[in-house]
């Protein structure tokens, strides 16, 4: 399946969210940040491309801190793309000289595989010289290439209402091949790469140098973390774990170690962008179980199980969402879960603007809508879709509507 283009370069230099800023771009390893990078310059954007780990590089801004202007000339908007720079020694100082120094005319983009906002407490501040993007795996509404401003809450008029706009969205019926590319992306997960070859085979070989790139590189030389063995064994065994509160006591006996020792490790995986968390959500429930959160991998397909596939990708592509409405000044989205004292649970809570919205449950085939769901969904005030896999869902019920994610996913950015 060939990817043209990517739905982030919709928003991400639009002069209204950054002005005369530089430009963060962060997401997980090899999920297109620099195939998208380079693609400016090819397209005919004068610039240049300079990644960090290049020894070349970093001996030529040793030499001269302006180095990757040479080539400028009288271009205007000359945009200078620094891959991988985080890693470097006082990168935050290297950028702050850079940017307080040149014509403001000329454009920076910094990429990273590692989240760039996590090192947002260290060294000097780049508060008000910068803003912050991320780029993750494919969603079915940008492999389908349909614009970013027509998926749910991509116009200002969908936050007056968004329950009305996720509906009206929902009982409109998606254009013909929406389920091929759901089927495509629950079986080859979002990154381009596999997405593209198509291939099980490719897949397999994928996954393990992914993960064999992560855990031995990565995370060797972003911690220098050392017990290898140790956090390769706790990769293994989230996939059981996925959709489920995770224990990080339980997972310590099971490893063998300290308490202290699995949380970095689980935080150092998010750093990596390997898995992500999303924490419950407390406030208007009363008695709920505040601790725990809930671990996902960023490449769902790792979930292994399909029932635990179809709710992890949908964790996926709900963070993708929430984070791409934030991104681009939509309102602040944030993806919680729910889990109250007495065992119910809600999957998703996605809450805009700091109120809850919606709730979102995903189920593999059950069209039934569990009594404990509602009673959630009606102490919190707020409507629910529960999301199945099974294709041709569509009921609607009042504030409940039950649907095929293929239909649901589609209406997401």
């Amino acid at each position: 399946m060939k990817i043209e283009g990517r739905q982030i370069d919709e928003y991400l230099w639009d002069e209204e969210i950054i002005g005369r800023k530089m430009v963060f771009l962060s997401g997980p390893r090899q999920v297109g940040k620099t195939t998208y990078a380079r693609g400016l310059l090819a397209r005919g954007r004068k610039g240049g491309y300079f990644s960090w780990d290049n020894p070349l590089v970093r001996r030529a801004y040793a030499a001269d801190p302006f180095f990757f202007l040479k080539d400028r000339g009288s271009a205007p908007d000359y945009l200078a793309i620094f891959d991988e720079i985080h890693k470097r020694h006082r990168w935050k100082d290297i950028l702050k000289g850079i940017y307080d120094s040149i014509d403001p005319s000329s454009r920076i983009l910094v990429t990273g595989s590692a989240r760039l906002e996590w090192f947002r407490k260290s060294g000097d501040s780049l508060v008000g010289r910068y803003a912050h993007f991320h780029m993750l795996p494919l969603s079915v509404t940008e492999l389908a290439k349909a614009p970013f401003a027509d998926a749910w809450l991509g116009r200002a008029t969908d936050w007056k209402a968004p329950w009305a706009s996720l509906k009206k969205k929902l009982e409109t019926a998606p254009p013909a091949g929406t389920r091929a590319i759901y089927d495509h992306l629950f079986t080859f997960g979002g990154f381009p790469e596999p997405a593209s070859r198509a291939s099980e085979r490719f897949l397999r070989k994928w996954q393990s140098d992914y993960l064999s790139l992560l855990l031995t590189e990565d995370l060797r030389d972003a911690t220098g973390i050392r017990a290898v063995d140790t956090v390769e064994s706790l990769v293994a065994l989230l996939p059981g774990r996925v959709g489920s509160p995770l224990s990080v006591s339980a997972l310590s006996r099971d490893l063998e170690t300290t308490h202290p020792s699995v949380r970095n490790y689980l935080l150092q995986l998010e750093k990596l962008w390997l898995t992500f968390s999303i924490r419950p959500w407390s406030r208007r429930l009363g008695r709920v179980l505040r601790k725990e959160k809930k671990a996902y991998f960023t490449h769902w397909p790792f979930a292994g199980e399909d029932q635990r596939v179809h709710e992890n990708m949908l964790a996926s592509i709900l963070l993708r969402a929430c984070l791409a409405w934030s991104d681009a000044g939509m309102g602040e989205a944030a993806l919680w879960y729910v889990r109250t004292f007495e065992g119910r649970e809600a999957d998703f809570l996605v809450v805009l603007d700091g109120k809850p919205a919606v709730l979102v449950e995903a189920k593999w085939s059950e069209t039934s809508v569990d009594t404990g769901l509602r009673n959630i969904a009606a102490r919190i005030g707020i409507p629910l879709v529960q999301v199945v896999h099974t294709p041709g869902i569509l009921r609607v019920e009042d504030d409940i509507i039950v649907v095929s994610a293929d239909r649901f996913l589609r209406a997401l950015p």
